[in-house]
């Protein structure tokens, strides 16, 4: 009979759910206050958790994940969103511990992990063309307010490199990934790491929220009745090109519909969504627009790197070896998108 009471030393822990009411634990802890309610939203990148305090005040606690990409970009996120929020932008605000800190540090089977506490964002993801429109709105108000932004660097630069370099080396460790497929995705991320590198001094870089898919924000009406986004999910943020920021959006509703180009709802959302941008004060110039189809095709090799890199977690069936190989003839599509509008 095996004692429950000793830890067997070969049984090791790659990633660790949280009970709830351990995180109400930790959250009424270190922030002082009750909590009365908590739930697991989602487990993912990140552990997500919805908490209500005795007041009824709405919290969500997200408890980070390790990633291969190497440390928590906790400090600059926390310290982003305060920033943007105090100059009145749409950002599910950071809620510090009663200690000052932007996050407390928790011990766990695997390793040490983050946890950080925000203010709930009311509302819903966007759904009509005027909410769309005000998300374009509220991401051109987010990329002028960071442009002042003096506070923790970011421990990510969305460049060539972080798009797609790092996805080389996830998929080098994918068990079922043979030598020709390997070398047929090196020669796609350094066709496309060149293109970029030829690019890049003409693009507009921005502070990105890096993860602008339209499920990263909610449309709400606020107590005078107008209506306005609040974006959230910033830890993916980082310096970067505001086409990288822009093209999520087309990118994740084309990946989500299995489509090689656009459709008509796609180019309607699209064509709001930058509308309300550029009356958001942001400016998109020929060459921002003429490096979207690039930027979708280093959006997807990012995505597929996060899922690759996760295999001890995920398992290979996140990026199974069929799939892979479809996607090529995906990115041999997007190449020849027209996101202009």
């Amino acid at each position: 009979m095996t004692d429950s009471k000793n830890n067997d030393p070969d049984l090791v822990s790659t990633h660790t759910t949280a009970a709830t009411h351990s995180v109400a634990r930790w959250v009424a802890r270190h922030h002082g206050f009750e909590v009365q309610q908590c739930h697991l939203i989602r487990r993912g990148l990140n552990d997500n958790y919805a908490l209500r305090s005795a007041d009824g005040t709405r919290y969500v606690a997200r408890l980070y994940s390790i990633r291969p990409r190497g440390g928590f970009n906790v400090d600059f996120e926390v310290a982003l969103l305060a920033h943007l929020a105090a100059k009145g932008v749409g950002v599910a605000a950071p809620v510090v511990a009663a200690d000052g800190r932007a996050h407390i540090q928790l011990q766990f089977p695997e390793g040490l992990r983050a946890l950080a506490l925000f203010h709930h964002a009311e509302g819903t993801t966007p759904d009509t063309l005027d909410e769309y429109e005000l998300t374009g709105r509220t991401l051109a108000n987010i990329h002028e307010a960071a442009r002042d932004y003096a506070g923790p660097p970011s421990r990510y630069t969305l460049d060539g490199h972080h798009l797609a370099g790092r996805t080389l080396g996830y998929l080098e460790s994918h068990p079922e990934v043979d030598a020709a497929l390997f070398d047929t995705y090196r020669r796609l991320v350094h066709e496309l790491v060149d293109e970029l590198a030829a690019a890049e001094q003409g693009l507009t870089r921005v502070v990105c929220h890096g993860d602008t898919h339209g499920f990263n924000n909610h449309v709400n009406t606020d107590e005078s009745g107008a209506r306005r986004a609040v974006f959230f999910d910033f830890d993916d943020a980082g310096p970067g090109f505001l086409a990288y920021d822009l093209s999520v959006l087309p990118w994740s509703y084309m990946f989500r519909k299995n489509l090689k180009e656009p459709d008509d709802a796609l180019r309607e959302r699209w064509t709001h969504y930058l509308h309300g941008y550029r009356a958001g004060g942001g400016e998109v110039s020929e060459r921002d627009a003429a490096a979207l189809p690039l930027f979708v095709q280093l959006r997807h090799l990012w995505n597929l790197g996060e899922a690759a890199g996760r295999l001890h977690h995920w398992g290979t069936n996140s990026v199974p070896l069929d799939w892979l190989r479809k996607q090529l003839e995906v990115f041999e599509a997007w190449k020849r998108l027209d996101l202009r509008a």
